[in-house]
């Protein structure tokens, strides 16, 4: 078995827990409350399951799995178990060597990686031609369509689409997503639908002393979740395939509402926490956790956190409410994906560990064990999975048919673009650029994109 250290330096094993006997029999149920705080929480992160004793080469093949550390020690554990452990039982001429770093690092460091003199055979990253697009512009991945059809992977061609760049494919979507509001059900007896209703339970939180809505913009790509949910309410599915697959513009007055709204008049209003752009996501999300915050407008990919950090309350979610009398149409769409590095080291191997993953038993480990929704068929038929999570199946269930949803616009949009609305979206909340300003640069920077053939080709 393989893992690699990431800060802190410092190697972590479950009490009495010997071996992978040991491990495999906890894999088979889903991570409990009590582990949660049994482990400290997200504080021992860092160290759980990043480093172990008695590691060997007697598996024969080395695979380097490079991918985000997971929100909670607990949940890291899960994972750990889920993708190396039972993936080793399987494969036991294959030693799968985990690294992982926080996300925002990943995006940092990945190109680096992909570059040195030992790369990660498989790694996980965003989707997208913002993100998987730039890699395989640079030449750093390896095409997959021959394993897609090898292997018979029966990903939804709308998600196979997210990691299709220049007509060849490259990696494999591994969880649909959707961006919505979660909410303190003690705080919020009923929910608003329209962004007025939204309003005046703010005002009344604001006057309980409690934070209306947990945002927090340090890293910038949160901006772009609420730009997101604003745009895709008052542009609707059929506006914003028009922008991102036809002629429209981001200069028009709908937009610089969306902006103006999230980024001016509900900063203005004191309804995030003081000076966003300082606080961290986490810390956002803690100040939810705590009850200090009341909603937090985020994705389901958050909801494995929840289910273990909050104990006090119950939680809710709802779509963003109604702006104006816009339609309601929460961005949807894929998360991450995983793909082969061009220079791996043992790509076949890569491959075998993508196949695990996709095997239907893998996948109903992954929802019951991590709470994520995988970008493939599975037989849900009997899973034990939380309420909450229920509750999100139940509302993805009709995806990407349903044309109530919106889109997630940083997964679809080009580096460059994301790049603006990150650094603008900032500019709006300090002051230091107006709405109509911020639009007419995310046009000008789309106008950049299309010529270059950047932007995403509708199927």
């Amino acid at each position: 078995m393989g893992y690699i250290l990431t800060k802190p330096e410092k190697a972590w094993r479950e009490p009495g827990q010997q071996g992978k006997e040991g491990r495999t029999a906890k894999l088979m149920r889903a991570v409990s409350r009590k582990d949660f705080l049994r482990l400290g929480g997200a504080g021992l992160i860092g160290a759980m399951l990043l480093g172990a004793a008695g590691c060997n080469s007697s598996h024969g093949v080395v695979v380097r799995f490079f991918t985000g550390t997971r929100e909670t020690a607990a949940l890291e554990r899960a994972v750990t178990e889920l993708h190396v452990d039972r993936f080793e039982e399987q494969h036991p001429n294959i030693e799968l060597q985990r690294e992982t770093l926080q996300p925002d690092a990943v995006r940092r460091e990945i190109q680096s990686r992909l570059r040195s003199k030992e790369p990660p055979d498989v790694f996980a990253y965003d989707t997208g031609p913002g993100f998987g697009g730039v890699l395989a512009d640079a030449g750093l991945l390896r095409p997959l369509e021959n394993a897609y059809t090898k292997h018979g992977w029966d990903i939804y061609d709308w998600a196979k689409q997210q990691a299709t760049y220049d007509g060849t494919v490259y990696g494999v979507p591994d969880q649909v997503e959707e961006i919505i509001v979660f909410y303190n059900k003690d705080l919020m007896p009923e929910v608003p639908r329209t962004v007025e209703e939204l309003r005046e339970i703010s005002g009344e939180l604001k006057g309980r002393g409690k934070i209306p809505l947990a945002f927090g913009n340090r890293a910038q790509y949160p901006a772009s979740h609420l730009f997101s949910m604003a745009a895709s309410n008052v542009l609707g599915r059929e506006g914003l395939d028009s922008i991102l697959y036809g002629d429209g513009r981001w200069d028009i007055p709908q937009v610089v509402e969306a902006i103006e709204l999230m980024f001016r008049d509900f900063v203005e209003s004191g309804y995030y926490p003081k000076s966003p752009n300082t606080l961290a996501y986490d810390g956002a999300n803690a100040l939810f956790y705590s009850g200090e915050a009341a909603m937090n407008p985020t994705g389901t990919w958050l909801v494995s956190e929840i289910v273990q950090a909050v104990q006090e309350f119950e939680v809710g979610f709802f779509p963003f409410p109604s702006i104006g009398g816009s339609g309601i149409s929460p961005p949807a769409g894929v998360g991450t994906g995983w793909f082969v590095a061009r220079d791996a080291k043992n790509p076949k191997e890569a491959i075998t560990f993508i196949d695990y993953l996709l095997q239907d038993d893998t996948a109903r480990l992954t929802i019951e064990n991590l709470n994520t929704i995988p970008a493939h068929p599975v037989d849900t038929e009997g899973l034990d999975i939380p309420e909450l999570f229920k509750q999100v199946l139940d509302d993805l269930s009709e995806y990407p048919q349903a044309d109530a949803f919106g889109y997630n616009i940083d997964v679809l949009a080009p580096r460059n673009f994301n790049e603006v609305m990150y650094t603008g979206f900032r500019e709006v909340i300090d002051g230091m650029r107006s709405p109509a300003e911020q639009a007419l640069a995310l046009q000008r920077a789309w106008a950049e994109a299309k010529e270059a053939g950047k932007t995403p080709a509708q199927e």
